[in-house]
């Protein structure tokens, strides 16, 4: 049976925190509905979000991270606009977190930042999913912005008017949570990322329990609702991996996502069990595994793993590296050593490398990139296409949503976590499993869904949207810096350097240009008469003192022109001009 809690963890805390507003006091009689506002995760897949607002008390679960498309350029993430959240944000009881996959927990210390409360925001979660938090507060500063408690599955947290209580599911992940969440207005499950190959018995039960006394309202993964196929199971994949590792005559490297550590724990363990040692290169996998041994997650003996330098002194068949770079990312450690420029690591002649993951839609041309150049280092290279049941995925096939309607027989339903065409063909399904098309609700990003006495509906909007991360700057990114930033990439940059006389404004030796990642610059005749074209429009006018501004822009149009005229080409161009 569940047990109740008022917040997990006794904290001591300011007078203004939310755990004494928010107390076991019930305020459903001041309340007319529940609103189910996604702030992000709909329509798109990253980015969760979803904030439940009843009465005064508002509760959000999740906030992840998207990563940027090649059009963003220089942008490291996307998180969700809570402006909404952060003008009422003394009405937020807490934060609640399902797993520690990026996706859903990505965003925190952006988020604290944006919601710049006048007290700790209570942070929920599991112990692996705190561990996780710890780390990436404690790297960007943040740690003192939340109160993190932990939660046990089982668990019924009290946050106002809102009770939730976290059961366990099968995920890539361990301690991943659904949550059924208790309303003045019926119960609402929200399955988060889920597959039943995984799923605890104990989940499983909870979920049965729950739908013998009815279940308004159903929030359902839907990222792979377009496979009929059974999602595979993690064993499956441990045991292709166990074989590839068994007939390797040389070292094996393998890459996976760093947050699925269901599967660097099946590369532990084969390691262990073939005599090798693993070493990890990639500084989010190192921080993933470390979590992960520290809470218990995974249990493998010490001197299973050895350091970089001494796998490059062990001989080849004893070593397993477990690598970052599953997605072709240039700056990761696989994809380093693809093109020979890892401080410490080379391919060899005779290396098997395992690619235990599927390209994230939209990164398919930077793996094959990665491939490729593998082959190329005299590598043995194992990815999907060619070597079944390298990876598997977690979430939920076809099948297995329609398993879960079945399961919790819901009045409503809702796609979360999926695509727009994701959502059309979960209102498909559910209309196979006996749920009217008019209860299927398809959210949008900032539009709420009402949940009332009367049964479910879409309502109004709030503020909502994206906001960009460059670095360590938060929402300071617009389109002119985007703008710039293409110019940079397509069409190259161009630095005009000129010395001027200070007193008459006239040139005193040639101009100079110097241009980067601009293909006609390869060309002297070319630049000699771009210097040509700068060097006679600075040499007409008046003599006068030297105006910056006037000279920059005469510099820029006058080569701009020419360029354009002779390449069709926009390059940046930025002139430099020095007194004399």
């Amino acid at each position: 049976m569940p047990q109740e809690s008022d917040g997990g963890r006794p904290r001591r805390r300011s007078a203004a925190s939310p755990s004494k507003s928010a107390g076991k006091g019930d305020q459903t009689k001041r309340t007319r509905r529940l609103r189910l506002i996604p702030l992000g995760g709909v329509g798109e897949v990253g980015k969760n979000c979803l904030l439940l607002e009843q009465g005064t008390d508002m509760v959000l679960i999740d906030v992840g991270v998207k990563f940027p498309e090649e059009e963003l350029l220089g942008i490291d993430l996307i998180i969700p606009d809570l402006s909404y959240v952060a003008e009422h944000v003394e009405q937020l009881r807490a934060i609640v977190i399902t797993h520690g996959h990026e996706d859903h927990l990505g965003a925190l210390p952006f988020v604290l930042r944006q919601l710049n409360s006048a007290y700790p925001v209570p942070v929920y979660g599991s112990r692996l999913v705190l561990g996780m938090a710890r780390a990436k507060l404690e790297e960007h500063r943040a740690l003192a912005l939340c109160d993190l408690q932990e939660i046990d599955f089982g668990t019924k947290v009290h946050l106002g008017s809102i009770r939730i209580e976290f059961f366990p599911v099968g995920h890539s992940i361990p301690d991943a949570s659904g949550l059924i969440i208790e309303s003045a207005f019926g119960t609402i499950v929200h399955t988060s990322d889920f597959k039943f190959g995984e799923m605890p018995q104990s989940g499983l039960d909870r979920l049965h329990a729950v739908a013998q006394h009815g279940v308004q309202l159903l929030l359902s993964d839907t990222v792979r609702i377009e496979s009929a196929e059974p999602t595979r199971s993690e064993a499956e994949v441990a045991k292709t991996i166990h074989d590839i590792m068994a007939a390797a005559d040389g070292r094996v490297i393998l890459t996976t996502f760093a947050s699925n550590l269901a599967r660097v724990n099946s590369v532990m363990q084969a390691a262990h069990q073939l005599g090798r040692h693993v070493a990890v290169a990639g500084r989010s996998l190192d921080r993933n595994l470390g979590i992960a041994r520290e809470e218990g997650y995974i249990k493998v003996p010490d001197d299973l793993l050895v350091s970089l330098d001494r796998a490059e002194k062990l001989p080849a068949n004893q070593v397993v590296l477990l690598t970052t770079g599953s997605q072709g990312e240039p700056s990761s450690a696989l994809g380093r050593m693809a093109v020979g420029e890892h401080r410490l690591l080379r391919i060899r002649q005779g290396d098997t490398i395992i690619l235990s993951s599927s390209p994230i839609p939209g990164n398919e041309q930077t793996v094959s990139s990665t491939i490729d150049n593998l082959f190329r280092a005299g590598a043995l290279v194992h990815y999907s296409p060619i070597t079944p049941a390298l990876h598997a995925s977690g979430h939920a096939s076809r099948r297995e949503i329609g398993q879960m309607m079945d399961l919790i027989k819901p009045a409503y339903a809702v796609p979360m976590h999926g695509e727009y065409r994701m959502m059309v063909l979960f209102r498909q399904l559910a209309a196979e499993h006996g749920i009217p098309a008019d209860h299927v609700l398809l959210p949008e990003i900032g539009r709420a869904i009402d949940v009332t006495q009367d049964g479910a509906r879409l309502g109004g909007t709030v503020a909502s949207g994206s906001v960009l991360v460059d670095g360590l700057t938060v929402g300071a990114v617009d389109h002119v810096v985007l703008r710039d930033r293409r110019a940079l990439a397509s069409d190259g940059i161009m630095v005009i350097s000129a010395a001027m006389d200070r007193a008459s404004g006239r040139l005193v030796r040639t101009p100079e240009i110097l241009a980067r990642g601009f293909l006609p610059a390869e060309d002297g005749q070319f630049l000699d008469e771009a210097v040509e074209r700068i060097e006679r429009s600075l040499r007409r006018g008046q003599p006068g003192e030297l105006e910056y501004r006037i000279v920059g822009e005469r510099m820029k149009e006058s080569l701009a022109g020419f360029v354009y005229q002779r390449t069709r080409l926009r390059p940046m161009i930025l002139p430099v001009i020095m007194e004399v």
